[in-house]
This record gives structure tokens, C-alpha cells and sequence, in this order.
């Protein structure tokens, strides 16, 4: 036997062939199947923990010495083919035969250290996966999403107990809840308070538009009236002028009936004739001056709106300004290794004039 050869015998652990005996060996298929029967039963009288390092660590040395008794025979079948050309084939097929028979034997005693370390992969994606999700939550928190839909995220978030089942994971997992529980309800109440004021200025708007309603038609009423009152008070004093006059033409033409008679039907009609005229000019009067008030009051009311939508406008400019201006500020601080939090609470602080001889330049 060759130097290699008796160095992988002493190696293999699991069977040694003395040289006598290895033509026997490959070329009596009994012979292979009783070695292999022998192999078998040493690879599998070990029924270690597969749950512990030691165990797993047995499983798989009893697998390598199976491999390399394979090797092992495999190349002492190797030197005796050399050695008897007259019968390889022979040799050969039980060469197969130890390969196929030991490498499906390493398989079968390798199978529960292979099936622990899928399941273990496995189980370390399901807590990765679940870390990822919670890391998402927390990094997602904003003041732009709306206040229903951060509390269905902050709900999600309470809901991952911090117990066993996180495993090794559970210090991670611990801190990355609290962060996203801190940051979703920050956002949280931030968005409810912009929503409620949001509502409150909605409602003050509506209030506003409603009693500028009312009070325009007030108005409106009021001039109408007016305007008819004085129209009614014109016509009753033509009525009497009128009257007034019929009477003196009357007293003064008492000698001469015919013609105070005729002239007093002339003047009578001519007085009938102007009052006519005077409520239509009255009528007229009281169209153009609704008219012009109506105008006024939808100038009026253009205007208001115009001027509205510009202080609108410039507010909401702003506000968006001093929150890119406090965003930039967030993050300068935070590179200074300032807390989220701490660097929050210091620009509300500084903003809110606070802090002495520190401001912020919106």
C-alpha cells in the first residue's frame, strides 16, 4: 500500500482494510456489502442533539468520515485495478457501487444538520422581516400623512410584543418599537393639532361667509325700504301740492265758473300727469341706486376675497419656509450627534423666543 493510501486509512476513522484482504474485498459483492453494512451501522449508532453546537458539530464529523472512507476505498479499489488488469470491471462496478451507497449514507446522516440550518435561515428571515418592518414604521412617521392613517401605523406598531419569540432579536426589536412609537406619536399629535386647526378655521370661514351673507342682505333690505318709503312720502306730497293747488285756482277763479273749471281739470290733469312722471322717475331713481349698491356690494366682496387669498397665500408660504428652515436646522443638530428629540425641542424653543439672544433667520 502506498504512503497516501495509509495516511487516509489513519484518517478515515471509520473502517481499515488490511491489503491481504482488499482483493477480496472488490472482487466478492458480499464482501462490499457486508463493509458497507459495518460503515453503516458505526456512521448512525450516533444519535447526537441536533439542537446543540456539540451536537451539530458531531453530525457533521461522522458525515466527513464517511466521505473520506469513501475516498479511502475508493482509491485502494483504484491501486488493485492498477495492480490486476484482468479484472477492472469488476472492480469497478463495486467502486460505484461504495461510491453511490456512501455518498447517498453521508447524505442520510447529514440530513438533520441539513434540514436545522434551512430551518434556521428560515426563522432568522421571519425576525429580520419583522425588525425591517418596524424600522419601516418608525422611518415612515410624517406630519404630511394624514392623522387616521399614522394611527392605524402606531396601532401596528404596539401590537409587536416584545417577547420571547423575537429570540436573539428582542434588544433590537425593544429599541426599534420605542423609537417608532416615539416618532409615530410625535407625528401623530402634530398631525391631529394641524387637522383640528385646519377644522376650526374651516368652521370660523364658513361663520364668517354666513354673517357677511346676512348682513348684505340686511342691507339690501334696508336700502329697499328706504328707498320705497321715500318714494311713497314724494308721492303723497305731490298728491297735496297738488290738491293745494286745484283749490286755490278754485277760490280765485270763483267768477268765472266755465273756466275755473276747465282750468281746473287742465290742472288736474297735468297734476295727475306729473305725479305719473314722478313715481316713474322715483321708480327709476330706485332701480339705479339698487343697482349701484348691488355693484358696490359684489366689488366690495371681490375685493375682500382678493385680499384674503394673498394673506392666505403669504401665510402658507410661510409656514412652509420656517419648516424647511427647522428641517435644516434638525438636521445640522442631529450630525452633531444631538438627539431627534433634544434638537426638536431646542428649535421649538428658539422659534418661540424662549432663548435669550438666540433667534432663528426665516
Amino acid at each position: 500500500m502506498t504512503e497516501q493510501a495509509k495516511t487516509e486509512t489513519t484518517q478515515a476513522q471509520l473502517v481499515v482494510i488490511e491489503p491481504t484482504s482488499a482483493v477480496a474485498l472488490f472482487t466478492e459483492g458480499q464482501g462490499v456489502a457486508e463493509l458497507l453494512a459495518d460503515i453503516r451501522q458505526k456512521a448512525t449508532s450516533l444519535v447526537p442533539d441536533i439542537t446543540t453546537p456539540k451536537g451539530r458539530k458531531e453530525i457533521a464529523s461522522v458525515a466527513h468520515a464517511v466521505a473520506r472512507t469513501k475516498t479511502y476505498l475508493d482509491g485502494l479499489g483504484k491501486e488493485l485495478t492498477d495492480q490486476y488488469k484482468e479484472i477492472p470491471k469488476r472492480i469497478d462496478a463495486n467502486r460505484k457501487t461504495l461510491r453511490d451507497t456512501l455518498d447517498t449514507l453521508k447524505d442520510e446522516v447529514r440530513a438533520p444538520l441539513t434540514q436545522y440550518e434551512a430551518a434556521e435561515e428560515a426563522r432568522v428571515a421571519a425576525l429580520q422581516s419583522r425588525l425591517a418592518r418596524l424600522n419601516e414604521l418608525g422611518s415612515s412617521a410624517s406630519i404630511e400623512i394624514a392623522a387616521a392613517d399614522l394611527q392605524v401605523m402606531l396601532q401596528e406598531v404596539e401590537q409587536n410584543a416584545m417577547d420571547d419569540s423575537w429570540q436573539e432579536l428582542l434588544p433590537q426589536a425593544t429599541v426599534a418599537k420605542e423609537l417608532a412609537t416615539k416618532r409615530l406619536g410625535e407625528a401623530l399629535a402634530a398631525r391631529q393639532k394641524y387637522e383640528a386647526e385646519q377644522a376650526e378655521l374651516e368652521q370660523l370661514r364658513q361663520k364668517q361667509a354666513e354673517q357677511d351673507r346676512i348682513d348684505r342682505e340686511r342691507l339690501i333690505a334696508e336700502q329697499a325700504a328706504e328707498q320705497a318709503r321715500l318714494q311713497e312720502e314724494n308721492r303723497q306730497r305731490l298728491e297735496r301740492e297738488a290738491a293745494q293747488h286745484r283749490e286755490q285756482e278754485a277760490q280765485r277763479q270763483a267768477q268765472a265758473a266755465r273756466e275755473r273749471e276747465e282750468q281746473a281739470r287742465r290742472d288736474a290733469e297735468a297734476a295727475e300727469l306729473a305725479r305719473q312722471q314722478a313715481e316713474a322717475n322715483a321708480a327709476h331713481q330706485a332701480e339705479e341706486a339698487a343697482a349701484r349698491a348691488a355693484e358696490q356690494e359684489r366689488q366690495r366682496i371681490a375685493d375682500e376675497q382678493r385680499q384674503k387669498a394673498a394673506e392666505d397665500a403669504a401665510r402658507a408660504a410661510d409656514m412652509e419656509h420656517r419648516r424647511t428652515v427647522n428641517n435644516a436646522i434638525l438636521m445640522d443638530l442631529m450630525g452633531l450627534g444631538i438627539d431627534e428629540g433634544k434638537a426638536i425641542n431646542l428649535i421649538k424653543h428658539i422659534a418661540s423666543n424662549k432663548i435669550e439672544h438666540l433667534s432663528i433667520n426665516y
